[in-house]
């Protein structure tokens, strides 16, 4: 007998912060629909899943067979058992409850608990198959008991026809005006604060009346504190992978909720989730077959909706899009912080400690083989051959950059090639590379760019700063600090810098929404904080594994 020894590598540690949502809800057994779809769907997004399940389901595509209730007293203790665990303490990681299937039982214990987060109750009566799943006395127990107040409502729009048939007798809706009414009326009966009622079935022509050859499909939300009604129109998918497409969207828009998404643009990014879900899917099953939860999720808002070229933000010479960035309000104390970091101060004043740059010089040396990866990445997506060619030219010149840091490094008896694991790259590096090799895969053109800009344009400002300081306070300084403030400080960088802000500035020749400009600048201000982190580390080194 064979004995093969396998031996795994250790991961590297790192602090990931999930935000919690709970899902309570029915199990699915076909994993379309219910709770499975919920897990799959934060997940997805990148948030911790916790679950309450009221019932347990046998299910296929088809149909419902068979459901049985959790008791009480199990649900009971499960609710008790994750509030006790994620919620009511100080930076308490559950941010949001959704609600699915339910059962008067779950209402009942739910109510017994002042949960003070958000709930996105996603009231399931039928399955997409039409089996039933909610009888009108737990319908009634639901809007007395839990949707007052909610946070948000997301029915379908025989749900929301059935929850209106409560109050009174509804209207028929021959129009999209006759929808906005119908929303609004139903969002005062309910008196809960906002409420997106799906029109899945009820698809509208181009002018905007109901049509069963219908080719547009209007979702509209109302927000009652602020009154006002956002339609949002999609084509009509001709797909039979609808099985769960409810209880996604419902998951989709509490994920997005708790990572910090206006409601609109959460509402935005989960149509669009679902869309894609349905659209990229062999179907499954003999039934309505389920949606594809396993797509990586568009997460910028500006990619999913279409712009009319309002409030376009345009930019020149003099006023260019890195001088936007940099004097945004998010951004200002952030960029200040890293381009007159006391690293440069302490090179510049001759009081930093060499071992402390030897380490900077390890750790920048794994910094330039992810940041030549980047411009791989960015070449692969650039617009024309020019900036394909122009990203190539950069990475060559990176290249000559890491060799002479190999070269560097030999200086202080450092090989890399018989001393890389000395040359590990720390806790800031890591998260850093990390955060920009996320950028190059979910990003475009445009994102990457921006991702890579503060590195360039912040070290230019840094070079300068130091030798700001350095001229009013003249110190004698070994010939490797001087060396550094002189390359930043250097005509042919400042002329990068300058070439480079004038390359941003040609990206958005065209003008950039205001909605996409912002996303950008998160973007760059989270890179900055990460160059002040790089830094941090290199003058605190006992942060370092």
């Amino acid at each position: 007998m064979e004995t093969k020894d396998v031996k795994l590598k250790n991961p590297r540690a790192k602090d990931v912060a999930l935000p919690v949502v709970m899902t309570i809800a029915g199990s699915d057994s076909s994993g379309g629909a219910g709770i499975e779809a919920d897990l799959k769907t934060f997940s997805a997004f990148g948030v911790y899943g916790a679950t309450c399940i009221t019932a347990l389901t046998a299910q296929n595509t088809t149909g419902v067979k068979l459901f049985e209730k959790t008791s009480q007293k199990l649900l009971a203790e499960i609710l008790k058992a994750n509030l006790e665990d994620f919620y009511g303490y100080e930076n308490a990681p559950l941010k949001v409850v959704k609600t699915g299937m339910l059962t008067k039982q779950a209402i009942e214990e739910i109510a017994k608990h002042d949960i003070k987060v958000k709930f996105v109750i996603d009231p399931v009566m039928v399955s997409t198959s039409g089996s039933q799943l909610f009888d009108l006395d737990g319908i009634k127990y639901s809007v007395e008991h839990l949707m007052k107040n909610a946070y948000l409502i997301t029915p379908n729009l025989p749900e929301a026809k059935a929850l209106y048939g409560l109050f009174k007798s509804p209207s028929e809706i021959g129009n999209i005006e006759d929808f906005k009414r119908f929303v609004v009326e139903l969002s005062n009966l309910l008196k809960c604060k906002n409420l997106l009622v799906k029109g899945g079935h009820i698809p509208f022509d181009q002018e905007g009346n109901f049509s069963k050859n219908g080719c547009q499909v209007i979702d509209i939300l109302y927000e009652s504190e602020s009154q006002i009604v956002t339609l949002f129109s999609s084509g009509y998918i001709n797909s039979e992978n609808t099985h769960g497409t409810g209880c996604t969207l419902a998951s989709a828009i509490a994920a997005n909720i708790a990572i910090g998404k206006t409601l609109a643009d959460a509402i935005a990014v989960a149509i669009d989730f679902i869309h894609n879900g349905m659209s990229q899917m062999t179907k499954l099953g003999h039934g309505n077959g389920p949606l594809n939860h396993n797509l990586t999720p568009n997460i910028q808002v500006t990619r999913v909706i279409e712009t009319d070229g309002n409030e376009l933000l345009k930019f020149d010479d003099a006023n260019t899009f890195v001088d936007f960035l940099t004097s945004h309000p998010k951004v200002k104390q952030t960029w200040r912080n890293y381009v007159e970091h006391p690293f440069v101060s302490k090179l510049a004043e001759n009081s930093l400690p060499f071992e402390n740059f030897f380490y900077y010089l390890k750790q920048d040396y794994h910094y330039l083989i992810i940041y030549a990866r980047m411009h791989g990445l960015l070449a692969s997506k650039a617009p024309t051959y020019q900036q394909t060619h122009a990203a190539a030219t950069i990475i060559g010149e990176i290249i000559n950059e890491i060799e002479h840091h190999k070269k560097r490094l030999k200086v202080y008896k450092v090989d890399y090639e018989r001393d890389i694991e000395d040359l590990k790259p720390g806790n800031a590096c890591v998260e850093y590379c990390d955060y920009l090799i996320n950028i190059g895969e979910k990003e475009d053109f445009l994102g990457i760019k921006v991702a890579l800009a503060p590195c360039l344009h912040g070290y230019a400002e840094a070079g300068t700063y130091g030798k700001k300081l350095r001229a009013e306070n003249p110190v004698k300084i070994p010939e490797v600090y001087q060396g550094w403030l002189d390359e930043y400080a250097s005509d042919w960088y400042s002329k990068a810098d300058k070439e480079g802000r004038l390359a941003l500035n040609a990206l958005v020749a065209d003008g950039i929404t205001r909605p996409r400009a912002e996303e950008l600048v998160d973007i760059f201000n989270t890179v900055s904080q990460l160059e002040i982190n790089f830094w941090n580390e290199v003058l605190d080194m006992s942060t370092c594994v």
